[in-house]
């Protein structure tokens, strides 16, 4: 197996440090040299946008917000499930993950941050949370999920608090998607408690094979138990 080759580095506002690397085919991003993402299994990532999506099609102008950019496989399933009226707005704070996307990535999304249905804010999702917008869906994948944050800031999406705010940004039959690397039936109680309709969903990272990694789909609507 080849070493890393090392794209890029860029510094955070916190003082850690973000850095692209490639190797075989795929590229990684670390964060203070830890992996944050991969581009080798991205499965449960496009699954996160297909699984709360499903329904929009009925709709002329839904809208979506997708909080973490990533590699760009979530934005790309949401847009093949959205209908051409859609607009999907990503949040994503590190300013060096959408220039990354842009430069090094573009053979693997196709136009995917041009499409013209896509609104990219370099911005925290926290603060598009604020009950001024409304969004038909929500797709948070953000670090590991609700209980495990490389940044502790994180953690605020996911508690009482946090699903409030998200709770005031949806849309009356709006849909909460949010990825995680691990099960975690304290999130759900939290979602059930704060008034959410939730189910859990657990998908492959690679296909039908890798590891399984949980989505949990909460809609304000009295749809699931």
């Amino acid at each position: 197996m080849r070493p890393f080759e090392t794209l890029d580095r860029s510094p955070t506002a916190d003082g850690t440090v973000l850095s692209l690397h490639h190797r075989d085919g795929d590229y990684f991003i670390h964060l203070d040299g830890e992996e944050l993402m991969s581009t080798r299994r991205t499965g449960s990532e496009s699954a996160l946008a297909t699984l709360a999506c499903q329904r929009l099609q009925d709709l002329r102008r839904p809208r979506v917000l997708i909080g973490g950019l990533g590699f760009g496989y979530t934005l790309r399933a949401a847009l093949e499930a959205v209908p051409p009226g859609a607009e999907i707005v990503v949040a994503e704070i590190y300013s060096s993950v959408v220039r990354w996307n842009r430069e090094f990535l573009e053979p693997l999304h196709r136009q995917t941050l041009e499409d013209e249905r896509v609104v990219i804010q370099n911005a925290n999702v926290w603060d598009l949370l604020d009950g001024r917008q409304s969004f038909d869906v929500i797709l948070l994948d953000v670090d590991n999920g609700p209980s495990a944050w490389c940044l502790g800031s994180n953690g605020r999406l996911y508690d009482r608090k946090g699903l409030e705010r998200i709770q005031a940004s949806l849309t009356p039959r709006g849909v909460l998607a949010v990825w995680s690397a691990y099960a975690d039936e304290d999130f759900v109680k939290r979602l059930k408690k704060s008034g959410f309709s939730t189910r859990v969903e657990r998908v492959r990272d690679h296909h039908r094979k890798g590891a399984q990694h949980t989505i949990f789909i909460a809609s304000r609507a009295a749809e699931w138990s």
